[in-house]
């Protein structure tokens, strides 16, 4: 990728916070800042990652015309501390290359759901190699409540758009990449709401009471919430799962959760940031 091109992408992502446009709008994105083996400055790369499921997040180090190995791969062996920033956090991490094993086996479940990585994978010369970002520490990338918790509802938006355009693609089978990011959106839902249900909520029902009718509904969106998050996966992870059947829940799971978000914004953004911090 050209250098103004991708400079022009990472100030898109950082201006808009995590979203950019074009080709890479309905992809995963994140910045990935290393320390520069050559100059011990700061190097910043706009990559697509992979979700893991677990805490860690897998870039695949693609040739991007610099050499064999892209330039942050080759900082990342030399020195292994790197930034993440993903839209809603900035995570200071460790990447670490997977074994040879590991790697593979990333590369070929990611490979049957995303036809330009396989195209890459086929045009390449030796293995792609895989890095995981293993988090050490993190800091929201909003300045107030009312940010962050938007940042965090359109961090949801756009995994949400993704997951829709994967399970729409031509195939009948479920591929494992597909399994692991749909559980992996449910996990990350239901740990955010388990969150506002016991710190966000409590406080503004404290603070405003005339918001009782808005939480109480919330809390029960929460729950319904819950029941749809838990048919999702148990539809993927029957062992003859197809794509038409997933489909169909993440698309009743992903408008149930939009409305949601819309309306818990709609109620709550305005008070927010006049709540007592803690």
């Amino acid at each position: 990728m050209p250098t103004d091109i991708a400079q022009q992408i990472i100030d898109e992502f950082r201006t808009h916070r995590g979203r950019v446009t074009g080709v890479l709008e309905n992809k995963r994105i994140l910045l990935l800042t290393t320390v520069d083996r050559e100059t011990g400055g700061p190097r910043t790369a706009a990559l697509e990652f992979l979700l893991d499921g677990s805490r860690r997040t897998l870039v695949v180090a693609v040739p991007d015309g610099t050499g064999p190995l892209p330039q942050w791969y080759e900082d990342v062996l030399a020195d292994p501390r790197v930034t993440v920033e993903n839209g809603a956090f900035t995570i200071e991490a460790r990447a670490m290359p997977l074994p040879d094993d590991e790697r593979d086996a990333v590369v070929d479940r990611a490979a049957a759901l995303d036809p330009g990585l396989a195209g890459e994978r086929s045009a390449a010369t030796a293995p792609l190699p895989v890095v995981a970002l293993n988090p050490v520490s993190g800091r929201p990338s909003g300045v107030t409540w009312s940010d962050n918790l938007k940042l965090i509802h359109d961090a949801f938006r756009r995994e949400m758009a993704v997951i829709r355009s994967e399970a729409a693609r031509p195939g009948t089978r479920l591929g494992a990449q597909l399994r692991i990011n749909c559980l992996t959106l449910c996990g990350g839902l239901d740990h955010h709401h388990r969150s506002e249900d016991a710190q966000m909520f409590p406080v503004v029902d404290e603070h405003h009471p005339e918001l009782a009718d808005a939480v109480r509904r919330l809390r029960e969106e929460h729950a319904a919430m819950a029941k749809l998050l838990g048919e999702l996966q148990r539809v993927i992870g029957s062992d003859d799962a197809d794509r038409s059947a997933v489909r169909a829940e993440v698309d009743r799971l992903t408008a149930a959760v939009e409305a949601h978000l819309d309306y818990e914004e709609e109620q709550l953004l305005p008070i927010l940031d006049a709540l007592p911090a803690g």
